[in-house]
């Protein structure tokens, strides 16, 4: 063989094994690459995801958190409100508080009892509850007026229940109020 036709087969030959080597990268490699980089992409992509996603629940935490600090703030503005003076002392002023609304608002105050002192519910802290029920007597548009005097007076208590009935001698209002003062000790088996 001559020595141009057997470069050109060389050449030929040559050529041929690069056009495997094409085809073969163009069937192996290739696609394990769009493959590797698909997963890669689709890797960022959960990754973002779930990085937004635990944002979201940090946001959502830090706003939990602030709102326990605000209720706590609340709170123990409210506690360092409240008397510490003795039980008698707050029937006292609850008593003259509702006789004083009742002569203002024209009502009839019926029926008002005083329970025991509690620290039912209140383990762990210095405070003691006293239940109070009454019963008040007159017209709606006198009721109303005295039940919203009521809640805005400054005496620690909260309302535990209101029933209004119709009877024969007009509206009868009949409330259960929850009153509450500090004893200034807790005693040692509550907290533990």
């Amino acid at each position: 063989m001559s020595s141009p036709l057997r470069s050109s087969a060389l050449r030929a030959g040559a050529g041929g094994i690069l056009l495997l080597a094409a085809a073969a990268t163009l069937l192996f490699l290739l696609p394990d690459a769009s493959g590797k980089r698909s997963r890669q992409e689709r890797a960022a992509r959960q990754a973002a995801e779930e990085r937004d996603h635990q944002a979201r629940e940090l946001a959502a935490l830090q706003q939990l958190s602030d709102r326990i600090r605000e209720a706590r703030a609340r709170m123990d503005t409210v506690l360092a409100g409240l008397p510490q003076e003795g039980t008698g002392t707050l029937t006292w002023a609850l008593s003259r508080t509702l006789h004083d609304l009742a002569a203002k608002h024209g009502v009839r105050l019926q029926a008002v009892k005083y329970g025991q002192p509690s620290r039912e519910g209140t383990k762990g802290t210095d405070l003691e509850a006293l239940d109070v029920e009454f019963a008040v007597v007159g017209l709606y548009p006198s009721l109303k007026p005295f039940m919203l005097d009521l809640e805005a007076s400054p005496l620690p208590f909260g309302l535990n229940s209101a029933k209004l009935e119709e009877t024969p001698e007009g509206a009868r209002l009949t409330v259960g109020l929850r009153a509450f003062r500090r004893t200034g000790k807790i005693l040692a088996e509550e907290a533990a």
